[in-house]
């Protein structure tokens, strides 16, 4: 009798993280926060990297014609964040940098410093899309 209801207590306590499926993003985070970008992970058969897309941009040839048109598409992106309230603080600045260095003709800086500002101005929208669907949740009853 012991050893049935031990045996149905592990089922009842550990079923629920076994039937909680993973979605990719929740691997892809977990993979990137404890390996870093560029590490390869499988999920569901298939193998991935772990670079945001906007690194993958900044990986393209160093040429003015990429590096200005990253700076371009990651200043939409600020506007964006801008246009929706949820511009961060510090976008802005590392955008300038890269307008700094496009000017200077410091191509590959040019494109890693518009990445990381693109992808600030993109988890800034998905902040701001995030707080649209759930300030409910902070309201009491």
């Amino acid at each position: 009798m012991k050893k049935a209801t031990m045996t149905l207590l592990a089922a009842l306590v550990l079923a629920p993280a076994l039937a909680q499926a993973e979605t990719f993003q929740e691997v892809f985070n977990q993979q990137r926060a404890l390996y870093g970008k560029g590490h390869e992970f499988t999920f569901e058969g298939k193998t991935y990297k772990t670079y945001h897309p906007e690194e993958v941009e900044a990986m393209a040839e160093p040429t003015k014609a990429n590096a200005e048109a990253l700076v371009a598409s990651a200043e939409a992106k600020r506007q964006e964040a801008a246009a929706v309230g949820y511009e961060w603080r510090f976008t802005g600045r590392i955008l300038k940098q890269a307008q700094d260095a496009l000017a200077e003709e410091r191509f590959q800086d040019a494109m890693n410093l518009a990445a990381q500002a693109k992808y600030q101005a993109r988890k800034a929208v998905e902040q701001q899309a995030h707080v649209a669907s759930t300030w409910h949740h902070a309201v009491p009853e």
